[in-house]
């Protein structure tokens, strides 16, 4: 019985998440175009390398996939259905691990930097410091 429960609990809490990551992106959609892949690269051209871009679009383009698909001007603590730990702690130690260095050694992120696609991307080209 308390299995039971349990799994409608869990249920319960799925359905809202699912309800409010559809509301997010549906929100999103209204407000910037969803670029394909192609197109998110040249969008990031200016500011940011080829390979972290690539990257990048991999990890969110994996997450957010088949509605919606990343934008470099995308809030990733505030625009994206995507944990804070995916792309604050997996995305730089994966990143450091393909660029053959360790995660430790990324720059401080700038204060004055909001977590945009885009600026995660110019971090992440900024490489290892030292």
């Amino acid at each position: 019985m308390g299995t039971l429960f349990v799994l409608a609990g869990f249920g319960i809490i799925c359905a809202f998440a699912w309800r409010k990551s559809r509301k997010q992106i549906d929100k999103l959609l209204q407000r910037r175009p969803n670029p394909s892949r192609e197109e998110f690269i040249a969008l990031m051209a200016p500011d940011v390398g080829p390979e972290a871009s690539e990257f990048l679009w991999g990890k969110a383009f994996f997450i957010v996939r088949p509605r919606l698909t990343p934008h470099p001007d995308d809030d990733l603590a505030k625009d994206l259905p995507i944990l804070a730990e995916e792309w604050s702690t997996d995305w730089p130690r994966d990143w450091a691990e393909q660029q053959g260095f360790h995660e430790s050694d990324l720059p401080d992120w700038p204060k004055d930097w909001p977590p945009t696609v885009r600026n995660f991307g110019k971090w992440l080209s900024l490489g290892p410091v030292g």
